[in-house]
């Protein structure tokens, strides 16, 4: 699950200052390009994530353009919103999540894509509801239904929302995060499993549900704990990101993925409103949009390029866990971030109150 970390402290973002790594400027191939090209602040979400990223994208476009490319990571919505209202903006390209990016975009806060300068190649195999005016679509993780195949034989495991809560037919433990991302979307799928009239939903209703589970499911502090509980069959079945999964899937571990009624979590590259080196930013875009350079980071994060033409540069049993394969995409949906981010308050006060029932 991507997450941005906080940056301690201050205004400004600081980016000299937290976690800056230069990135290369062009070896041997740069010096032959302009070497005024200019300069590129990428600002990312660290880890793993952003080691791929590094390796896959920001150098090697690097190297490619004869741009110089920065990069940083650590930030939220709320030091985006102030670096971006101060007029203090430090990056050029900013890796966010779908909800943080529509409340940046809806605030005025974002500078609008310029599709005439992605590549009709690169466009061919974006979904038209990922096509946004403020952001470019890049990833998607997914949460998914998983569950302990030493305990659940695949031709007995659990295949809706509906199956997970019935202890009857399915008994077994369960697993979830609790607090911090409470199953309210799954609770509700229980209940009415049409994917398409999901949102918006009755939250009441859905904490209802979660509550009937009584002891048979298990509340984690996090996915590590449940990817843990899940791989030692501590908990038969679970609610967790599919990026958890893999690896798992790699280590030998009996998991597996039940990809129906999935949902999946957007990631864009924004552009800050008045980011210093835009046209650079547009260059970046029409590079990292590439399905062949996308494809790069699938194998290294877990996480699924949204551009469905990606898919052809990933191997198939690397696919095979990754949302947005092709077969397995109809199985899920987007979540709705509006709904999410005006519910998110309701949401916390839904689980204080259930856990106090």
């Amino acid at each position: 699950m991507l997450q941005a970390r906080q940056i301690p402290g201050g205004v400004r973002l600081g980016l000299a200052a937290i976690s800056l790594s230069v990135a290369l400027v062009g070896g041997g191939a740069a010096s032959a390009q302009d070497k005024n090209a200019g300069e590129l602040v990428v600002l990312s979400l660290g880890g793993s994530y952003q080691d791929a990223q590094s390796k896959e994208w920001f150098k090697p476009f690097a190297e490619k353009s004869g741009v110089k490319v920065s990069e940083a990571s650590g930030y939220n919505f709320a030091k985006l919103k102030v670096m971006i209202e101060s007029g203090n903006v430090e990056a050029d390209v900013v890796d966010i999540s779908a909800d943080t990016m529509t409340a940046l975009a809806d605030a005025g806060l974002l500078e609008k894509i310029d599709w005439s300068k992605i590549p009709a190649e690169c466009q061919a195999g974006i979904p038209a509801d990922m096509k946004k005016d403020y952001a470019f679509p890049i990833i998607q993780w997914a949460m998914v239904m998983a569950y302990n195949t030493s305990k659940v034989p695949q031709d007995k495991a659990p295949k809706t929302w509906a199956d997970f809560w019935n202890v009857t037919a399915f008994p077994g433990k369960r697993a979830s995060i609790g607090a911090t991302r409470p199953p309210v979307e799954q609770a509700t799928l229980a209940i009415n499993g049409d994917l398409a009239k999901l949102y918006p939903f009755d939250l009441n209703a859905a904490f209802d549900k979660i509550k009937s589970l009584g002891n048979a499911i298990i509340f984690a502090d996090g996915y590590a704990q449940v990817a843990q509980y899940l791989a030692d069959g501590e908990a038969d079945m679970a609610i967790i990101p599919n990026g958890r999964v893999g690896p798992l899937v790699a280590a030998g571990r009996p998991v597996a993925i039940n990809w129906n009624q999935h949902l999946t979590f957007p990631n864009f590259f924004a552009i800050p409103k008045g980011a210093p080196h835009k046209d650079n930013a547009m260059k970046f875009l029409g590079y990292v949009c590439q399905p062949e350079v996308l494809a790069k980071i699938a194998a290294p994060t877990n996480y699924g390029p949204i551009n469905v033409d990606a898919y052809k540069f990933i191997p198939a049993d690397v696919a095979r866990l990754l949302p947005g394969n092709p077969e397995t995409v109809a199985l899920g949906r987007p979540i709705d971030t509006v709904f999410l981010s005006k519910a998110r308050p309701d949401i916390a006060k839904g689980w204080a109150r259930m856990a106090v029932r």
